[in-house]
């Protein structure tokens, strides 16, 4: 509820969020302006919220109090269902509200590894998370790795351990070699 009480009442629009929205519309038309759906929160007076202004996600707030109300089911049945495939159907999207209805969640165990001391978890497969610490594994072996003399070797390096870790990805095995080094966890 305190989000959907954040959404309701609104929130100033900080340096990140017009930095955001900037580059989001950068080289193409201004959809936050002139796309119905997206001027209601990001233009409601016709031009696009600034710096410093107080910015309102009203139907986003009714969204999240449906769902911290009636559960899940409110998302996946109902009239938030309907809008959101109306949505993607005027988008030339495929989803049926029959998608929705059939549609299991499936919880995974999170994934860990330590980096530099530090521990860092993130999602398992099949999301990309297992491919991130991969590649934190693999930069872990280089102590310049970011630093300004070695930007160049560093941003190599980072290149090819994405590579590494996305061919990983593709030819998984029960235990990552990302955690193979210090055992699976």
């Amino acid at each position: 509820m305190p989000a959907a009480h954040v959404a309701r009442n609104g929130f100033t629009v900080t340096q990140d969020l017009a930095r955001y929205m900037a580059s989001a519309i950068s080289g193409i038309d201004n959809f936050f302006v002139n796309d119905p759906t997206w001027a209601i929160d990001f233009a409601p007076n016709g031009t696009m919220v600034q710096l410093n202004d107080t910015m309102y996600r009203k139907r986003y707030g009714d969204t999240l109090e449906t769902v911290a109300r009636y559960g899940a089911q409110a998302f996946y049945n109902g009239a938030i269902a309907q809008t959101t495939i109306a949505a993607l159907q005027k988008a030339n999207g495929t989803m049926t509200l029959d998608d929705l209805r059939n549609y299991s969640v499936s919880v995974m165990s999170p994934s860990q590894i330590t980096y530099r001391d530090f521990k860092i978890t993130s999602t398992s497969a099949p999301s990309s998370g297992e491919v991130v610490l991969s590649v934190m594994k693999i930069i872990e072996g280089y102590d310049d790795i970011g630093q300004a003399a070695t930007l160049n070797i560093s941003t190599h390096r980072l290149d090819e351990a994405m590579r590494f870790a996305y061919g990983e990805a593709s030819h998984p095995s029960p235990c990552p070699r990302s955690r193979q080094r210090k055992g699976c966890s």
